[in-house]
């Protein structure tokens, strides 16, 4: 058995229970075509033939309770194995979104934000077709039987002559099967990427307008579709083959039957309704035939999905968690001798300072310095390739990323918001929080008094991004977040670099709320936000160059003076 089918098999353990109930159904439904034949039968031979009219007043409610009575178990039975089918996809796509959560920061970088929504939405929905699969296999083959044991009833040797050609059938089903699953994977691959440029067109939309792309951003999502019709033909084109070369093989066992079923009811050896009878099993065969094929394209329809899905969830995070809980409520931070790799080149070589409680470090430098790598490393968004981050006097490693992650604020350049209320933004990180708490928070952000001023004030709700808001408020209502955290270090990287002047100032005020009492690393990018800072490292490719106050460095006139002077 193929691994991932079997992989997903267990997914579907929980619910055997339901689908043996469903195979029950499957298996009465499945006597209905040949129950409908017999019934012809009887109508032709001792019916209509033999003119009896009792017979023939019965014979409507017959049929209405056999079809009544098929529709209701067909209709049961279809509900069952749905909602099994979608217990499977929530219960798997839940697994892989929580998993996606757990991967450090690098992988999302590495992976579009199209293939990860490609993989939670249409890869995962694949998995429903294993149920379906599953309710074709059962069914249709007891039918097929059924009608089988229907035609031997009338007269076995006409049935041999019939069915002489069906393992036929095989051929095609495995063939377009094989080519089924790769047009399949294909298709989910270029709809993750045709769902990747489209999400990063419409998200730079403001660049692509103002540089006159959209002729060109439009081409590249015209290919990415046309290659995605293109696929998903071919992968169509396999799903149908097989129907009319089972069909074909079917009319030549139908049209041997008609030959020689006729030259039996001739010679007396079969009546004219059992030869109509076994002609119409005969031809209720088409139908269970063909989806034979179906079972093979369902399931590697499913298998397809399911492999994209578990690739993901078999990626292994990079920050491996730590066993012990910081508890502490107030932390020592230390750098011992940090040394980082992205794997192109060393980012960061020997770097050490410490703050405790109520400091704050600076670090400043060029673009691409390492100053960010820092504050990635402090929130274990990466681990040092040399060296250690310590908190409290042990690595951070040691430590489990929930209770590390709990005992930091960290506020960025990028003030990011998600498509909630106000509140809700701000309790981000302590959901319990209270009403009161959260003003509080507010209050000392110097946010509160904007938020008022919205018709629905705290529930107001902040598109996605937050756009309708300023870069100062939306900035202010981050830092109220990392406020109600009230976490003992405080990683600020570049929280004011892209705030105009007067929003900077009323930023400055909520960060100084903000850093009273805490543990505070700051990166800088406008040099006369952190010149009351305890200590300034000035780095330049990796290596802390200078150390000192604002004052002294300015004095030494090295490179923070330079650096200063550009301000």
């Amino acid at each position: 058995m193929n691994p991932t089918l079997r992989r997903l098999i267990d997914y579907y353990r929980p619910y055997a229970g339901h689908l043996a109930l469903s195979t029950v159904m499957m298996a009465a439904a499945s006597a209905f075509p040949a129950l409908v034949t017999l019934l012809i039968k009887d109508v032709l031979d001792d019916v209509l033939i033999a003119r009896d009219s009792a017979a023939l007043a019965a014979m409507p409610f017959a049929i209405i309770g056999l079809y009544g009575a098929n529709g209701l178990i067909n209709v049961s039975r279809s509900w069952i194995t749905r909602s099994v089918a979608l217990s499977v996809v929530t219960k798997l796509r839940a697994e892989l979104f929580a998993h996606t959560l757990t991967l450090e920061p690098a992988w999302h970088q590495r992976t579009p934000i199209g293939h990860q929504l490609t993989r939670l939405s249409q890869d995962v929905g694949n998995v429903v077709y294993l149920v379906s699969a599953y309710a074709t296999a059962v069914q249709r083959p007891l039918t097929l039987l059924g009608l089988i044991g229907v035609a031997l009833s009338m007269n076995w040797r006409l049935t041999l002559v019939a069915v002489v050609l069906l393992p036929l059938v095989a051929l095609p089903i495995s063939r377009f099967g094989r080519r089924l699953r790769v047009s399949a994977r294909e298709s989910l691959d270029n709809l993750a990427a045709l769902t990747s440029s489209a999400h990063q067109t419409l998200s730079g939309i403001r660049i692509v307008q103002a540089f006159q792309a959209e002729g060109a951003r439009r081409a590249s999502f015209e290919g990415e579709n046309e290659r995605q019709r293109q696929l998903l033909m071919k992968a169509y084109m396999a799903q149908i083959a097989p129907g009319p070369i089972i069909e074909a093989i079917a009319a030549v066992g139908v049209g041997l039957s008609i030959w020689y079923g006729g030259t039996l009811v001739f010679d007396g050896v079969m009546t004219p309704g059992e030869l109509i009878a076994f002609l119409v099993a005969m031809g209720l065969m088409n139908q269970p035939l063909k989806a034979l094929s179906e079972i093979n394209s369902l399931t590697q329809r499913s298998i397809a999905g399911a492999e994209a899905a578990f690739a993901v969830l078999d990626t292994r995070p990079a920050i491996a968690d730590g066993e012990s809980s910081l508890d502490a409520d107030s932390c020592e931070l230390a750098f011992e001798g940090v040394c980082f790799d992205y794997g192109e080149g060393q980012v960061l070589a020997d770097v050490s300072f410490a703050a405790g409680p109520g400091e704050m470090i600076a670090l400043v430098g060029h673009s691409g310095a390492g100053k960010s790598t820092c504050a990635a490393l402090v929130t274990r968004f990466h681990d040092p390739t040399g060296g250690s981050v310590a908190v409290n006097g042990r690595d951070i490693r040691e430590y489990t990323l929930d209770s590390l992650r709990a005992r930091i604020a960290l506020v960025t350049q990028e003030a990011f918001l998600f498509d909630a209320t106000i509140a809700e933004n701000i309790r981000l990180g302590r959901p319990e929080a209270t009403e009161a708490e959260i003003v509080e928070a507010a209050r000392a952000a110097r946010a509160h008094d904007f938020i008022v001023d919205f018709p629905d004030g705290y529930a107001t709700r902040v598109d996605e991004g937050g756009m309708r808001l300023s870069g100062g408020q939306r900035q202010r209502i981050c830092i109220a977040r990392a406020l109600l955290l009230d976490a003992p270090i405080l990683v600020l990287d570049e929280a004011t670099s892209a705030l105009d002047r007067e929003n900077e100032e009323a930023v400055q005020e909520a960060l100084k709320a903000l850093m009273a009492g805490r543990t505070t690393v700051a990166i800088a990018h406008r040099l006369s936000t952190i010149k009351d800072a305890d200590r300034i490292l000035v780095l330049d490719r990796g290596r802390v160059v200078e150390q000192g106050s604002h004052d002294a460095l300015v004095a030494a006139g090295g490179e923070y003076a330079r650096l200063y002077g550009g301000d």
